[in-house]
Formats: C-alpha cells, sequence, structure tokens
C-alpha cells in the first residue's frame, strides 16, 4: 500500500502554543496527511539556538537564494501558507513570490495595501470615495502645511503613523492649534517608535477626519473570487468614550446584537473595500464605524485580528484558526451564528504616565466568576506610557459567562477592582 504523503501547513514565524493545539487536535481528529510547520527566520534561531521548536524550519527571508531553496524543496507539499501578525507577514510578502502556482495566497500589492495606512487610504478613495474618511498624509516631517490641512478637512480629526500596528501615537486634534501641537510631538517620537516596534516602511503620518458613531470589527474571510463569509461583528469602546485622554481600544464586547438591515450594509462596505484592496485568499480582520445612516472603513488588515480565535470559539464555537487555513486552500469555512455565551475583553492604562508603583485588584478580579485570562505586559516598577506616546497597555483581561447578565456584573466589579498607580521618579529597589 502506497504511503500518503504529508502536505505542509505553514505558519510564517513563530506559532503561538493556543494556534498549535487547535492544528495539532484538528489534524488528530479529520486528518493524518497534514504536517504543522512554523517557518521562521534564521536569527531568530541564532539568538534562542536550544528553544528551537519541533514543527520549527528556518528560512533568510532577506535572502533569496534561501527562500528558492527552501521551496524547491518543499513547495510542491504546500497544502497553505498563512501569517498571523503584522510583524511575520512582512516576511511573508518576502517568501510569496517564490510559491509555486497551487499555493492560495494574497499578492505581495495587496499585503503592502492593507499593511500600510496611507496606501490603503489611496486605494478605498480610488476605488469608492465613500468607503473611507477624507485624508492627507505626511510624508516630510519638516514642511507641514497645517493651513492645507485645516483647509481641505474637517475637525476634529485622527492622527496615525502609517506603519504602526494598534493604537501607538495615535491622537486625536480638535481645532488647528491642536493639530499643530499634536503633529510637532509625534514628529519627536516617530523615528524612535518605529525602530523599537518594527514599523513597516518609511515615518509617515496620516490625518484623517473622525467619523463619529459605534466603531465594529470582523474577520471576514476571503476566497480566490472575493466571496466572503462573514463570522459576527464585535463592537468596541474607545478610551475616549471613557474619558481617557489617549486614544486607544478600551473595550471588546461580543456578540452585540445588529439589525438585519444595518448589518448587511455594513458587509456590503466591507465586501467593497476588501476588493478596493485586491485582498484573496486570506482572513481580514475588518474595522468599521457606522454613523447612525451609513458604514466608513477604518482599517482592513490580512490577517486575524487580536483575541478573536478565543472570542469565536467561546461566544460561538467557532474554530477559527482552521478557518483562516480552510479558506487558503479553497475550502469554506465553518461559520456558527448561534451564541452559546458572552464575552468581554478589557485593556487597562493608569490615567497618570510614570513608573507604576502599584497595580491593585488583579487577584480579586482573578476569583470573578466570569474571569477568563490576564495578559500583563507591564509590572510594578516598569515605565508606563499612554498609547499616544508610544506606551502598550499594562493588563488585558477576558470575561467570558453563558449569562449575559452575569458577565456585565463581573465587568462592572472589574473596572472598580483594578486600579494602576503611577510615580514619577523611577522606583529604588531595596536591596
Amino acid at each position: 500500500m502506497a504511503s500518503i504523503k504529508k502536505k505542509y501547513v505553514v505558519f510564517v514565524g513563530s506559532i503561538t502554543k493556543e494556534a498549535q493545539s487547535e492544528v495539532l487536535s484538528y489534524i488528530e481528529e479529520n486528518t493524518k496527511t497534514w504536517k504543522l510547520v512554523a517557518l521562521r527566520d534564521v536569527s531568530s534561531q541564532k539568538k534562542s539556538p536550544n528553544k528551537n521548536d519541533q514543527y520549527d524550519m528556518f528560512v533568510d527571508f532577506d535572502d533569496p537564494q534561501s527562500m528558492q531553496e527552501w521551496v524547491a524543496d518543499y513547495g510542491a507539499e504546500i497544502l497553505c501558507m498563512t501569517a498571523r501578525s503584522e510583524k511575520n507577514i512582512t516576511a511573508f510578502k518576502k517568501i510569496i513570490p517564490y510559491l509555486p502556482p497551487h499555493v492560495r495566497v494574497p499578492t505581495v500589492d495587496a499585503l503592502e495595501k492593507s499593511t500600510e495606512k496611507t496606501k490603503m487610504r489611496k486605494a478605498l478613495r480610488k476605488y469608492d470615495t465613500s468607503l473611507a474618511p477624507r485624508f492627507r498624509i505626511i510624508k516630510d516631517m519638516d514642511t507641514i502645511d497645517i493651513d492645507d490641512i485645516a483647509k481641505n478637512l474637517e475637525f476634529p480629526v485622527i492622527v496615525k503613523p502609517s506603519g504602526l500596528a494598534a493604537s501607538l501615537l495615535i491622537q486625536s486634534a480638535h481645532y488647528k492649534e491642536e493639530l499643530e501641537e499634536v503633529l510637532r510631538s509625534i514628529s519627536k517620537k516617530i523615528k524612535k517608535v518605529y525602530e523599537e516596534k518594527s514599523g513597516r516602511g518609511t515615518p509617515s503620518i496620516l490625518v484623517e477626519e473622525i467619523i463619529e458613531g459605534n466603531i465594529y470589527s470582523v474577520d471576514a474571510y476571503v476566497d480566490d473570487n472575493y466571496h466572503m463569509y462573514f463570522p459576527p461583528f464585535v463592537k468596541y469602546q474607545t478610551s475616549a468614550q471613557k474619558g481617557f485622554d489617549d486614544f486607544f481600544l478600551y473595550e471588546r464586547t461580543f456578540p452585540k446584537k445588529i439589525n438585519p438591515i444595518k448589518l448587511a450594509a455594513g458587509q456590503d462596505v466591507a465586501r467593497k473595500g476588501v476588493m478596493a484592496l485586491g485582498l484573496k485568499n486570506t482572513t481580514t480582520h475588518i474595522e468599521l464605524v457606522y454613523t447612525g445612516t451609513e458604514w466608513k472603513i477604518i482599517e482592513i488588515g490580512p490577517r486575524i485580528g487580536g483575541s478573536r480565535s478565543d472570542m469565536y470559539q467561546r461566544c460561538y464555537g467557532i474554530n477559527h484558526t482552521i478557518n483562516d487555513l480552510l479558506i487558503r486552500m479553497g475550502k469554506k469555512p465553518v461559520v456558527k451564528s448561534k451564541a452559546v455565551g458572552f464575552t468581554s475583553i478589557l485593556y487597562f492604562y493608569p490615567q497618570k504616565e510614570g513608573y507604576i508603583s502599584e497595580i491593585k485588584g488583579v487577584k480579586r478580579a482573578q476569583k470573578l466568576e466570569s474571569f477568563e485570562s490576564l495578559d500583563a505586559k507591564l509590572k510594578k516598577g516598569d515605565r508606563s506610557l499612554h498609547a499616544k506616546n508610544g506606551g502598550e497597555y499594562v493588563l488585558k483581561i477576558s470575561l467570558f459567562n453563558k449569562d449575559r447578565s452575569e458577565l456585565l456584573r463581573d465587568k462592572r466589579k472589574l473596572e472598580k477592582l483594578i486600579h494602576i498607580e503611577t510615580k514619577k521618579q523611577k522606583i529604588k529597589k531595596i536591596k
């Protein structure tokens, strides 16, 4: 009897333990022919030579010959290839030109448009001016024309570095003088933050009109013919809605009921945005705002959104990780619409920047009935900056409950429990 050849399911870059577990469980239950591969850069192997996983393979993403040789050895057996973060998409773009035709991937051009904010805005506005708000792009930090921006855009505006993920350095401005102050502040920090956070492309700044309304996101699966499969939408709450003098995502809530007509209109706008960027054979993370009468696109990314695998699995039993692979194989993803529970993910920053002197309420928060998980980016003694100054959250806490009223109760308790205190001066360690 002839042996069955293994088919490689390739993750560009390292693969999280959670994603690894999901794929291996699926292989065990559904197919014995898949072989999991984490295709990593040789630089990571040099940094940690004794920490290589059994699923790791290595290639030099800056060396065309290295990539060609790897594809020559394994390309014929590749079943699909994915990338799960902005950093890994940079490497993904480099190997795509060398992949054999049977491997379904987005084009390099589509990936560039969907990972660099200024290119994205140009593509959206060119396709349909109604998809996104008006904007201006600043490439030369030394010759910023405030009068031109104020003349062509309506305040308030939001100011974003073009190639940074999350909410890094994002700020709003409500009048001309404030915009000038914000641009001056970002100009001083942008090069350093780009270097520290591996920013994409040449540092530039996007200034666009703020569209007031409710913010949502959805991770949609796009096949080779622009057919899109939509799981349920996620509702956002921003820091501004909670009274912070900063701009970051405060909470993701899921699921939220949306009027079917309103939902269909949002899906249609999302579909147009994906087509404007030319994205195919990928999962897309789409952020939109609903003004009360129409939908506008905030961002579209060629990847799975943050915490989405957990959220879709817990609330709907949707295996987001596997769906991401299936759509890249040309197969139909499995999407469910009946919720089995409710979840909220909250992000905590201090009210004032400084060195963290105390983080209160964590142990009590972990005892809440709805507590699911905690991710601590910073600890006591670390310096905490606001997102607008390049800082990251201190805590991310996930809640889940099958009963919505109990989830809301625990969320309210959590907001009262967590308190992050800071001091201006660095805390001296007692010897």
